[in-house]
């Protein structure tokens, strides 16, 4: 067993060798470069180069906030693939060559931050945020102060227009507004309007008290509000009095509302007595108004909630109601007639009593 284990110890000693001087063989038949190195401890002793069969190199690093250069021999091609594959960087830069002093004429750089047309780029997206930022500062602003100014000319434009057109109705229609139609003594609104009923068309007061007497009532206190407008007890000269107004955008109704009420012959005791109506501007905004009598108890809905009736109120609110129809149905022919009219919306909310 001794012998044995000698002679295999022997055999792999004899093996190692062989491979060692293959080694060296194949190491001296490869071509040896000889490059440029510094400093003197990259050379070979006694010489101011050194030898390779990788390449040569030169490198800058930066340690301790220096730059240190140098120029020398990669001794295995193994790490010449790592060392010399390596981008440049901005503190370490290898420049690698396989030829003799092919490294003597080499300074290596660090990567600069950015390249010319990055920098422009960088540039260019920096100042179109800032354009950016300023547009959604300034646009709003300049918005703000040219759109105020401006919709507040375009409203004092409407408003004058619309005074304009109010005037020159008031003119059409024979208004001066220097004349106002006060009333004489012992003259009331329930006098003017018995007049109205007895004599003339019977359709309302005269036209000058018509223009006039809206601007002689004073607004107490809203006393409803429906689909158009609102409903206020007035004051003229101390009578109550029923003001309902339109605002602009409905003047179709009020105007048709008036048309109806100034029909001949549609006077009757038991129809709303209407005034007048009139056109005018309370608070820089323009009013259409209809101005009627002034009924204290409300519709009929609102008296029967309120109170028990007995027959003989109960008979009398019915012919009064009836009679109110009935003249309105009937149509009366003559020069100055007055055609059939249906009220189309009987209800006791539309019933004043």
């Amino acid at each position: 067993m001794g012998l044995l284990t000698c002679v295999l110890i022997a055999l792999k000693l004899q093996a190692v060798a062989a491979s060692y001087y293959i080694v060296n063989k194949t190491l001296e038949m490869q071509v040896k470069f000889r490059c440029h190195c510094e400093p003197q401890e990259e050379c070979i002793l006694g010489k101011d180069y050194c030898e390779t069969v990788s390449k040569c190199y030169a490198s800058i690093v930066r340690e301790d906030g220096y730059d240190v250069r140098r120029w020398g021999c990669l001794e295995r091609r193994d790490n010449s693939i790592l060392t010399c594959g390596t981008a440049p960087g901005h503190h370490a830069v290898v420049h690698c060559c396989p030829d003799s002093f092919c490294n003597g004429n080499v300074t290596p750089t660090y990567a600069p931050l950015f390249s010319n047309n990055n920098g422009m780029e960088g540039m260019s997206l920096l100042y179109s945020a800032q354009v950016q930022l300023a547009l959604a500062i300034l646009l709003p602003l300049s918005l703000l102060v040219i759109g105020i100014p401006l919709i507040f000319v375009l409203c004092r434009w409407r408003h004058k227009r619309r005074m304009q057109q109010l005037n020159a109705r008031e003119r059409f229609l024979g208004y001066n507004g220097d004349i106002n139609a006060e009333p004489v003594g012992d003259n009331t609104l329930q006098d003017l309007y018995e007049h109205s009923v007895t004599s003339g068309s019977g359709s309302g007061l005269p036209l000058l008290v018509q223009r006039t007497v809206a601007r002689q009532v004073s607004l107490i206190e809203c006393i409803g509000k429906g689909r158009f407008g609102e409903v206020w007890r007035g004051l003229y000269h101390g009578e109550n009095v029923a003001v309902k107004i339109f605002s602009s955008r409905d003047e179709a109704s009020w105007a048709r509302e008036s048309e109806i009420y100034n029909t001949v012959l549609l006077r009757h005791e038991n129809i709303l007595g209407f005034l007048a109506s009139d056109m005018t501007s309370r608070n820089s905004c323009t009013q259409l108004w209809l101005i009627t009598h002034y009924h204290e108890h409300g519709s009929l809905y609102d008296f029967l909630n309120r109170n028990v009736v007995d027959k003989e109120t109960m008979l009398k609110l019915m012919h009064s109601a009836a009679s109110g129809l009935v003249h309105l149905h009937t149509e009366i022919f003559g020069t100055q007639g007055k055609p059939a009219i249906a009220h189309r919306d009987i209800k006791s909310k539309n019933i004043l009593v």
